[in-house]
């Protein structure tokens, strides 16, 4: 008998769980290093400190003040309906408004002129 493929199996359904957090901890170390350098003199490190700071700081107001509410629908946005082609001709009227339904072209030879 050879090894039962039901105990071999190993489900590994985790959606990425481990990831995340694997993330978040290795950016957290490598930001915690960046601060201790900038701390120790290493005065080009100031952007990496400040920046991704102003980025959080600013991600979280805007989802303070315009986040999606529960209970609430999303948002619509106010948006005209679009205007008709026709709308936008100078001369709203056709040739045979005019008499002109012989098809003849504008300033070419026809009756009347």
């Amino acid at each position: 008998m050879g090894p039962d493929p039901v105990l071999d199996d190993h489900v590994r359904d985790d959606a990425g769980g481990v990831w995340i957090v694997t993330g978040w901890i290795v950016g957290l170390v490598v930001y915690a290093g960046v601060v201790l350098a900038w701390h120790a003199g290493f005065t080009a490190a100031a952007p990496f400190v400040v920046i991704p700071a102003v980025l959080v700081v600013m991600i979280g107001a805007g989802n303070l003040l315009s986040g999606r509410r529960p209970g609430q629908p999303a948002p619509r946005f106010n948006r005209p309906d679009p205007v008709p082609l026709t709308a936008l001709r100078r001369d709203r009227t056709t040739p045979a408004d005019h008499g002109d339904a012989d098809g003849t072209p504008a300033g070419g030879p026809g009756p009347g002129r």
